[in-house]
């Protein structure tokens, strides 16, 4: 197939380019080599190909409450102009969403846990910077479904491995190396190692159309007891955390109902996430 995929040099655009580049013709574009998909020109002159995967985007926690304006443009505008690019054509339109969009319906308890892909979209608190990512993630899914095209949206739960910045995990253990302990929170959460990630992808933009689906590992856990695992990898005696308040309008629960990701592929093995983590610690030290 012929192949455009955004993105190619962030966290799962890079694991997922290295996946699919061998069997396909794949064309990359990335704002890391200055070229910006808010700047018309260079859509514009993207090619024909059978299918787009848009994974570029401005993530990471701290840059949503840093830099809300410039996510919320990065995370919107490319989206738009990809969609009028390939306006009219039979190019199918893969994109990468978020659990976040929906952080306030589970955090009302007003739907249940694991999540299937009906939950309402729900955020309590607009203003709150946190949503910069995520509102134009929820927006994207309304134009992808809407725009004409053969479309797929997957809704990623908390993807971690080898190559995140970012991220808790990486940003906890540069902590502990420096011999601070402490963690903000102990909400639940789903890991889902980024190879399991990229595999499970590659089947869906294959075999799912017209589909949201739920892309994560269906196995609640602690940010604490992640912690605590990381530690001891670390070498570091785990009783030593601290667990200080929550930051505001952190979801308090999150794990996907995976059961249509599982209908849709033959996917079966899943990281252990001890040994997912192993191999994320390892490369961040």
């Amino acid at each position: 197939m012929k192949i455009l995929l955004t993105g190619h040099k962030g966290f799962i655009g890079s694991h997922y380019h290295n996946l699919i580049k061998e069997n396909n013709e794949v064309f990359v574009v990335d704002k890391i080599l200055g070229e910006d998909l808010c700047d018309k020109s260079i859509t514009t002159n993207l090619p024909d190909v059978d299918v787009v995967i848009h994974m570029a985007a401005t993530n990471g926690t701290k840059l949503f409450y840093e830099i809300p304006t410039e996510v919320s443009f990065n995370n919107t505008i490319p989206t738009f102009n990809l969609i009028e690019r390939y306006a009219g054509t039979n190019t199918k339109f893969v994109f990468t969403s978020t659990c976040e969009i929906f952080n306030g319906t589970i955090d009302d308890g007003l739907y249940p846990v694991p999540t299937d892909e009906n939950v309402p979209v729900m955020f309590k608190d607009v203003i709150n910077p946190r949503w910069s990512y995520s509102l134009p993630k929820a927006l994207g899914e309304n134009l992808v479904a809407n725009c004409g095209l053969p479309w797929l949206v997957i809704r990623y739960f908390n993807i971690y491995g080898p190559g995140q910045k970012d991220h808790f995990i990486s940003e906890f253990v540069e902590r502990v190396v420096k011999g601070e302990y402490y963690l903000k929170g102990d909400d639940t959460r789903s890991f889902c190692y980024v190879q399991d990630a990229v595999n499970i992808t590659d089947q869906l933009v294959s075999h799912a159309n017209n589909e949201i689906v739920n892309v994560g590992k269906q196995e609640e856990v602690t940010i604490g007891d992640v912690a605590r695992i990381i530690m001891d990898i670390m070498e570091v005696d785990p009783n030593k955390l601290e667990i200080l308040p929550s930051p505001l309008g952190s979801a308090k629960r999150r794990c996907p109902d995976t059961s249509k990701m599982l209908r849709l592929t033959d996917y079966k093995y899943m990281f252990n996430l001890k040994d997912g983590l192993k191999l994320t610690v390892g490369s961040l030290l």
